[in-house]
């Protein structure tokens, strides 16, 4: 009768994993859509997850709704808030613990995908304004490193009220 429990408690161990993957993991299709990034936040008081909004602007649904579980990819799409992407995304039969069953991968922007590749002179160019605000972001905070006391207060108060402004803050940290 021993065998016959720890045998039953495993079937039911192996059934749960196969129940989790069928109805939260397997991907029932995959797409992509292009709109507006409208919003993009991380919500949950337990679980956290990223969920967002993509401003269609035509047909039947103006607005598509989805999740982001990786959290690289929600972060990008976070600092490209207001403009024009296109998204890949893979739909489950359940997106629990996140908002809906739509779970973006990769993303684009607009530009990129419409030409095939954004041309190597605008993506120089990106890079050379994100490298200056970068720099010219880091000069003004490595100004008030003279000030421990004011330098910590304002780390806290950024990270506690501008998550956007606390990231780009980090970056400064970065080599």
């Amino acid at each position: 009768m021993k065998k016959f429990g720890f045998f039953f408690l495993l079937f039911l161990i192996a059934a749960g994993f196969v129940a989790k993957f069928a109805l939260f993991d397997y991907v029932v299709s995959d797409g992509k859509r292009v709109g507006n990034l409208t919003k993009i936040t991380q919500k949950g008081k337990i679980i956290k997850t990223w969920e967002g909004t993509l401003d269609t602007g035509y047909g039947e649904q103006l607005t598509f709704h989805f999740s982001v579980k990786d959290k690289n990819v929600a972060q990008q799409l976070y600092d490209l808030e207001n403009r024009e992407v296109v998204l890949y995304y893979n739909e489950h039969f359940y997106g629990w613990p996140r908002d809906t069953k739509y779970d973006v991968v990769e993303w684009k922007t607009q530009e990129e995908s419409s030409d095939g590749g954004a041309t190597k002179k605008s993506q120089n160019q990106a890079r050379a304004i994100e490298q200056a605000e970068k720099t010219l972001f880091c000069s003004f905070l490595g100004t008030l490193i003279s000030d421990p006391t004011l330098y910590t207060q304002v780390k806290q108060y950024i990270e506690k009220n501008n998550k956007y402004i606390f990231n780009k803050y980090e970056l400064c940290n970065e080599k």
